[in-house]
């Protein structure tokens, strides 16, 4: 009995395993191709689809196969087990790469990437788009610091400068800082040489180079916010202006005649141009205290101010017409209290201070030159913010402004040019303009 019971035993499993392997032997291999795509704004960049790998990985088992696309943009995987897959794309460009295939200078690599999770129990075809992080950053789109004529116009006072948002996401404009530096105003061609700031009483030893690791402002501002009150989309502007009113018209300025305000005219209107819808304006008032204001330093209430954080001297935000002039712009990780941000004395002038700037937080910079060489000044940034600065063509007091070039126009956004080197980013415009439309990047 118990040898019949053995035996039926062992006919039963018998059975068993061999429907198992019946079931196994049934079991085919797949195959599962994959098409690369960039998105609808990437595309136009022309960026190969050629040569990304492309992963998958069995959810079950671990299992990973890799395969590269072709011209196409389709990696194809001849057999694979049926089961529930993750497909997975990158391709990484250096900096240099990516200015190479689409013109566009970033500062930092460039990553795409794309991940699905696919069941594949057939023969199946799967898209995937590929993503990219931020690409680009703010830059000083328009820069009007020459003013207008000091006669028929309104001379320094209509002075603006434009931010434009040259990446692909949104981005805060809270927490921004700006500003302008100081440096030795002796011409070059009498022997002016840059301020040596190693020499400035004080200097901590220990911070690096004090000449080439850090910039020295003498303005410095802030846009306020809470961190998501400004929003800046891609490719879009805001306007900084010194006094957010229309030079175009009559306004009041800080000052009285018998008790009546004073009236600041214009005879010729076409020279200037309307600030009074700029999105932020400087004025130092509040920052002066017990300073008499300037008459000139009009506040507009509809208009939001910048905070103040260091001002070397002065009543106003006043441009160098002559040309004599820079500006930056950086973030830092967490903002400085003003009262905290290190200040050092001018190299020579114990009683005058700038605040000390990180060249390494700076996003953008640009250097103004007077147009004669001969009456220009020493370097105020290192090379490694702006190779060359650069001036308008009609000098000082000519209503004209700079304007950034364009690189190309991706899907209505326009991108801007941006190397490191003003005298190739930018042109004269032959009137300055704050309307943020088309017409205000062409010359």
């Amino acid at each position: 009995m118990k040898k019949q019971l053995l035996l039926f035993s062992i006919l039963i499993a018998a059975v068993f395993f061999s429907c198992r392997k019946s079931d196994i032997d049934t079991v085919k291999a797949v195959s599962l191709s994959v098409q690369i795509e960039y998105t609808t704004e990437d595309s136009a960049f022309g960026l190969s689809k050629a040569d990304i790998p492309v992963k998958i990985t069995n959810l079950v088992n671990g299992q990973e196969n890799t395969a590269t696309t072709n011209a196409d943009g389709i990696a194809i995987f001849e057999s694979v087990s049926p089961g529930n897959y993750t497909v997975s794309a990158s391709k990484n460009y250096t900096a240099e790469e990516f200015y190479a295939a689409t013109s566009i200078p970033v500062a930092s690599n460039v990553a795409y990437n794309a991940t699905a999770t696919q069941a594949v129990n057939e023969n199946a075809n799967i898209k995937l788009t590929l993503q990219s992080g931020k690409i680009g950053d703010l830059v000083f789109k328009q820069i009007y610091y020459a003013g207008s004529n000091t006669k028929t116009g309104a001379s320094f006072r209509d002075e603006f400068v434009e931010i434009y948002n040259n990446s692909n996401q949104t981005i805060y404009l809270d927490s921004l800082y700006f500003g302008n530096t100081w440096q030795s105003n002796t011409k070059i061609s009498a022997g002016g040489v840059p301020l040596d700031w190693s020499t400035s009483p004080g200097m901590p030893a220990n911070i690096g180079d004090p000449n080439k690791d850090y910039i020295y402002a003498r303005y410095l501002f802030m846009i306020p916010g809470n961190g998501k009150e400004h929003p800046l989309e891609p490719g879009k502007s805001m306007i900084i202006a010194q006094t957010a009113v229309n030079h175009t018209a009559p306004y009041a300025i800080y000052d009285t005649t018998n008790g009546v305000p004073v009236m600041q005219n214009i005879i010729d209107p076409s020279l200037s141009v309307d600030l009074s819808k700029a999105d932020f304006e400087i004025n130092l008032i509040k920052y002066l205290n017990d300073i008499t204001p300037y008459k000139w330093d009009v506040d507009n209430p509809n208009v939001k101010n910048v905070d103040v954080v260091h001002v070397r001297q002065g009543n106003d935000w006043v441009m160098d017409a002559s040309g004599r002039e820079d500006f930056f712009m950086f973030k830092t990780k967490t903002p400085f209290p003003v009262n905290e941000w290190p200040r050092y004395s001018v190299p020579g002038s114990p009683a005058s201070f700038c605040a000390q700037v990180k060249v390494a937080d700076i996003i953008d910079a640009v250097e103004i030159l007077t147009p004669l060489e001969t009456n220009r000044v020493p370097k105020r940034f290192p090379v490694s913010l702006d190779v060359s600065g650069t001036f308008v063509t009609g000098g000082q007091y000519s209503s004209q402004s700079l304007i950034r070039k364009t690189v190309k126009i991706v899907e209505g956004r326009r991108i801007l040019q941006d190397t490191n080197n003003s005298s190739n980013d930018f042109e004269t415009k032959t009137k300055a303009d704050p309307s943020k439309t088309d017409a205000s990047f062409e010359k």
